[in-house]
């Protein structure tokens, strides 16, 4: 048996307003990611910036069920010592709020970030350390059903 596991992707909101908007590539993308096994992280940030713009049931039911998938962690904002660090975060990579939460989960753990749009992150990258890995989603459609 293998100790191998997956690096964890950080699910940030393009994805999310994808989901949200129940583009059926996107979602088959994660459902299948989550079927093999494939980690991911998602900020409740994120998620809250999804739900705040696209007010619907159906949104507010694709986020419920990505937070419910076996290999997906909703990462929470804990304690002032998390407040300083995304405040930190916002301030170096001059990233909104929300943003700043998703790249602070991908810089602290060293995981790319899976986004539809790369070119959003490479600014803020080259202000921080060790800069943001991203993986660009070019058409969910022609991916199939995850890895």
């Amino acid at each position: 048996m293998s100790d191998y596991t997956p690096t964890p992707l950080i699910l940030d909101t393009t994805v999310l307003h994808e989901l949200a908007r129940g583009e059926v590539g996107t979602i088959s993308l994660i459902q299948g990611y989550d079927a093999a096994g494939q980690p991911m992280v998602v900020s409740v940030l994120a998620i809250t910036s999804t739900l705040m713009e696209a007010r619907d049931e159906e949104a507010a039911d694709a986020m419920h069920g990505l937070a419910t998938m076996e290999h997906v962690t909703v990462a929470p904002l804990k304690g002032a010592e998390q407040a300083e660090d995304l405040a930190l975060m916002v301030v170096t990579a001059g990233l909104d709020v929300t943003e700043a939460h998703t790249a602070a989960i991908a810089d602290a753990s060293l995981c790319p970030i899976l986004t539809f749009d790369a070119d959003r992150w490479q600014g803020p990258s080259r202000l921080l350390e060790a800069g943001l890995f991203t993986i660009e989603i070019a058409d969910p459609d022609e991916l199939g059903e995850g890895p």
